[in-house]
C-alpha cells in the first residue's frame, strides 16, 4: 500500500493516458482505478486486508460498461492472481486493469478459455489461432487446455490443433 503512496508510481500509472486516474485511500486500505472512455468509466476497487498476504485481497468491479459480465469477471478475477498467486503487487494489477481495458477497445479480443485478454501466467496477449475458427488463444491457456483434456483440440470447434 505504501508503493501506492508514492507520487513517482501514481504518476507512472496514470502517464500519457488523461483517462485513467488512481485514488488511494488510506484508511480502508483501498485503491481505486477509474477508466474513462468518451463520457462513461470503469471503476475498480482493491481492497488489502490489515492481515495480507494471510487473507486474500478484495477486488471489486465498481462500475462497467462495454464489457460482458464474463469477460469482466475474468479480469477481476487476473487482477486478484497477480497479487495474490504471482507475488505481484498492487501496481501490476492495475497494469493488468488498464492494458485490458485498453486493448478491449482498441478491438483486441480476449482468450476464450480465461476470458482475459492479458494472461494471468505470462502477461502475454492471445496469439494462437485457431485455423478453422480463428479463434485466439494464450499459449498457457492452451497448454493447460491440452493437458485437461488429454487431446491438441481447439476447445470450440474441436478440430485437431
Amino acid at each position: 500500500m505504501e508503493l501506492m503512496n508514492r507520487p513517482d508510481i501514481k504518476q507512472q500509472l496514470e502517464e500519457n493516458d488523461n483517462e485513467f486516474k488512481v485514488r488511494t485511500l488510506k484508511a480502508s486500505n483501498e485503491v481505486s482505478a477509474t477508466y474513462f472512455v468518451d463520457e462513461e468509466s470503469m471503476q475498480i476497487s482493491i481492497k488489502l486486508p490489515s492481515n495480507f498476504p494471510l487473507q486474500q485481497i478484495s477486488v471489486e468491479g465498481v462500475q462497467k460498461f462495454g464489457v460482458k459480465d464474463k469477460q469482466w469477471r475474468g479480469w477481476m478475477f487476473a487482477i486478484a492472481a497477480v497479487i495474490g498467486t504471482q507475488n505481484g503487487n498492487v501496481v501490476d494489477a492495475l497494469t493488468v486493469f488498464k492494458r485490458n481495458v485498453n486493448l478491449h477497445f482498441e478491438g483486441v479480443g480476449d482468450c476464450v478459455i480465461c476470458y482475459s485478454i492479458i494472461s494471468v501466467v505470462d502477461r502475454s496477449l492471445p496469439k494462437k489461432q485457431c485455423r478453422t475458427c480463428k479463434n485466439k488463444f494464450h499459449a498457457s491457456c492452451l497448454y493447460k487446455w491440452f493437458r485437461s483434456s488429454n487431446s491438441a483440440s481447439c476447445p470450440l470447434c474441436r478440430t485437431v490443433f
